[in-house]
């Protein structure tokens, strides 16, 4: 590494690429100073719920006491955690490696530890591994940014761990803060759990603002995103639950919410005896309708059962059956179905799609023509025949199940002849939906709709119940234990997937509602600043300390405490301000100028004491307006704005924190509103009483269809935030544009009828062969 900053290649920064460098900073240092005021803020409810589920009073008041002194201290550790990392920046204008106490972990794939105590290991642990899943989730962000910035220092090959701010720089930073806390590991690591939730959890925001800043300044603008991959060891799905603190309170709740997952019998459910008789009825039902289509069939005229004086005696036992059955059953998935090892996904194009589930449908088709011909129909009971027909029409209910994706109906179409099996074996599976083989199915079709992704088939369930249909068709005789197994193999799996997914949905939450709550409080702050100087000219310099460093502290205000405007420390914030105005008559007005004389001490305190909070970067800001204060008060002339040459001109800047419609276009660009229909008014309503959690297909601005789940509703925007199956942000709209989507059949409201999916296709079945009946009766 020092070979990557020896003084033959150090690079000096220019002065236009210092100003850029100097904005991302400012960008860093407003985003994290709002997370740690979020951090802090969680201190006392996590630990007071850690408190009450403390075993002993010692615990118990080891948490209370946690509080105060972790409160009591915070102000130095915010001091402590900026300065390490505007540092970082200085370090990186003078072409200098960012200062770690500690190699970062990016510099080797182990970790070279000295003789070290059991609390330092821990600790060095959960800052490492913080830093891990920062880095994978951000990997994309990261990449760009290093690629950007490495521009800003003219080229030179920029370690990942060297970009001011990055996830080692930031984590290790607060580490070294919070060292000056007197407090035992277990809560030091809690604090970390906070630190890595609020500051480092929302951190692909901020990298994704400094890489849209710099290419707004020109800085590798065609690099994009969707060209770069991440490592393929690479785990981009990590979620809370993995830090090192298992017991952290808003994560120990119970799922309680499977979308689409909708049968009652995992475990087993109550009143089971009466679905058994409800699926004997049914069955019963189906067996008759077979039977009289069978009988009006010239093919089995000569079958014992429908020929006068047949011998039944000829007839085959279920033994017999299930053997030859076994001999039929493939041993392995087909060769068209991708492999974990292969970097292929599913079929490229929607023509090969339908030719697949062609396939798959003649490979059913042929099962069950070898198995009537290796037997001879004749030779087979009605009961087994009614049995073989109806689990392939199963399985035909499967290939026309809607939602689930036909690479995953290929998948599961491989267990046709191994539940022919047990249905032989054991014909309760057709009548009781509490059967474990059917619970299987029934788990594998819900999980597949919810849990495959055909875009990456690596993120889902996909190859997990790929392994269990390999291992039911390489294991499977006449057991059926195999599938208790692979039932609760597969209910565990997706049961993590939805622990994950709940955890990525609560934080993307947690961060909407987070902006929310800045973007607020900016347009407040910035209606203050308005009204207070509406209607005057203010000198450049003047103009942009309101509203770049007075904002930013007056926004920090407003998110510290919602009720803050009733305070007298709000008042004086206002003062600064209605102060600050006065300059502007102070050149004219004696009486302005007199009182400017007398005060202006006491105002350059107070600003100075105003901008201690935010750590020192907006002193150029507030030198420049001192500087403008002391000329006003030695009645020195200040050449006008309109006379100044344009390098010397003092340009005022754009809010560091953004609106969140940052992308709505212009008045003169806004198009003519139009009146909603009837039926959008209609849905409106409706909208406002749709449930969180509800699934959605809708087709988004490039025509594709995406299947999300209703997550959020901003009350300030009036936008629905969706997330994707992983609980992963994939959709915000306006409620307007949602309600019209839903009026034109472009976004559609997903109905789960709570039916498992074998009983649903049962009475399909039913309803096929009752109108199949009546057509050849009719006939």
């Amino acid at each position: 590494m020092d070979e990557l900053y020896s003084k033959s290649s150090a690079t000096h920064i220019d002065n236009k690429h210092q100003k850029i460098l100097g904005e991302c900073r400012d960008m860093v240092m407003v985003y994290l100073t709002t997370q740690l005021n979020e951090l802090f803020g969680q201190i006392e409810p996590a630990f007071i719920d850690f408190a009450k589920k403390a075993e002993t009073n010692a615990s118990q008041a080891r948490f209370f006491e946690a509080i105060d002194q972790v409160l009591s201290r915070r102000e130095e550790i915010e001091r402590a955690f900026r300065e390490s990392i505007e540092q970082g920046f200085r370090s990186f204008v003078q072409g200098k490696p960012i200062n770690y106490p500690d190699t970062p972990a990016e510099e080797s794939s182990e970790i070279e530890l000295e003789m070290v105590d059991n609390d330092a290991l821990e600790k060095h642990i959960a800052i490492q591994s913080m830093i891990s899943k920062t880095q994978s989730n951000c990997y994309q962000e990261l990449y760009a940014l290093g690629k950007r910035m490495a521009v800003l220092r003219g080229g030179m090959k920029l370690p990942d761990y060297d970009i001011p701010a990055c996830p080692a720089h930031t984590a290790t930073a607060f580490q070294q803060a919070s060292d000056i806390l007197d407090v035992d590991k277990q809560i030091l690591l809690i604090i970390y759990f906070l630190f890595g939730k609020f500051v480092l959890g929302d951190a692909a925001t901020i990298y994704k603002n400094l890489n849209d800043k710099l290419i707004e300044e020109g800085i590798f603008p065609n690099l994009k995103l969707s060209s770069i991959i991440p490592p393929s060891g690479g785990q981009t799905e990590t979620t809370d639950e993995d830090n090192s603190l298992p017991t952290e309170p808003a994560q120990t709740a119970p799922l309680n919410e499977r979308p689409e997952i909708s049968s009652p019998a995992a475990g087993q459910s109550p009143g089971a005896g009466s679905n058994v008789a409800l699926g004997e009825e049914l069955f019963k039902s189906i067996h008759d309708l077979l039977t009289l289509r069978r009988a009006a069939d010239p093919a089995f005229s000569n079958h014992p059962e429908f020929a006068p004086g047949g011998n039944v005696t000829q007839l085959r036992q279920p033994t017999a059956i299930v053997q030859v059955i076994e001999q039929i059953q493939p041993r392995s998935e087909a060769d068209y179905l991708p492999q974990p090892e292969s970097d292929g996904g599913i079929p490229q194009s929607i023509e090969l799609d339908t030719r697949l589930i062609q396939k798959v449908r003649k490979t059913l088709e042929s099962e069950r023509s070898k198995i009537l011909h290796d037997l001879n129909k004749d030779t087979i009971p009605t009961a087994d025949l009614d049995t073989i027909e109806l689990v392939g029409m199963l399985f035909e209910q499967v290939l026309n199940e809607e939602g689930l994706a036909n690479i995953t109906k290929a998948l599961i179409s491989h267990l046709h002849t191994p539940y022919l099996k047990v249905a032989i074996l054991d014909r309760s599976f057709i009548t009781d939906e509490g059967h474990i083989a059917r619970k299987l199915l029934n788990l594998m079709v819900d999980a597949g709709k919810l849990w495959i992704d055909e875009e990456d088939l690596r993120r889902g369930i996909y190859y997990p119940t790929q392994e269990i249909v390999k291992t039911i068709l390489s294991d499977f005789k006449n057991d059926l234990s195999i599938f208790d197994e692979m039932y609760y193999k597969l209910e565990s799996q997706v049961g993590d997937l939805e622990s994950r997914a709940k955890v990525l949905e609560e934080r993307n939450q947690e961060a909407a509602k987070g902006r929310e709550r800045l973007e607020s409080a900016r347009q407040q702050a910035k209606q203050v600043i308005n009204d207070m100087t509406k209607g005057r000219s203010l000198h450049p310099v003047l103009e942009r300390f309101l509203n770049h460093a007075w904002l930013d502290r007056m926004i920090l205000m407003l998110l510290r405490d919602p009720d803050i405007e009733k305070s007298k420390e709000w008042s004086s914030a206002l003062v600064v301000v209605d102060s600050l105005v006065k300059v502007i008559d102070a050149r004219h007005n004696p009486k302005a100028r007199e009182w400017l004389i007398k005060n202006k001490e006491t105002l350059i305190q107070h600003i100075k004491s105003g901008l201690d909070s935010l750590g020192n970067y907006h002193h150029p800001d507030s030198n420049a307006l001192f500087k403008l204060l002391d000329s006003v008060v030695a009645d020195k002339p200040v050449p006008a704005p309109a006379e100044k040459k344009p390098e010397e001109v003092v340009e005022v800047s754009k809010p560091i924190i953004k609106p969140i419609t940052s992308e709505a276009k212009t008045p003169q660009e806004q198009p003519v509103k139009e009146e909603p229909s009837e039926t959008e008014l209609q849905m409106r309503l409706k909208l406002r009483e749709i449930k969180f959690g509800t699934w959605f297909e809708l087709i988004d601005e490039d025509n594709k269809l995406r299947r999300l789940k209703l997550s959020w509703f901003s009350p300030i925007t009036h936008k629905y935030m969706f997330v994707d199956r992983f609980g992963i942000q994939a959709y915000i709209t306006p409620a307007d544009e949602l309600a019209k989507m839903l009026s034109a059949g472009k976004a559609s409201i997903i109905k789960s009828t709570g039916i498992p999916f074998v009983s649903k296709a049962l009475k399909t079945i039913h309803a096929i062969l009752q109108k199949s009946i009546g057509m050849s009766t009719a006939g």
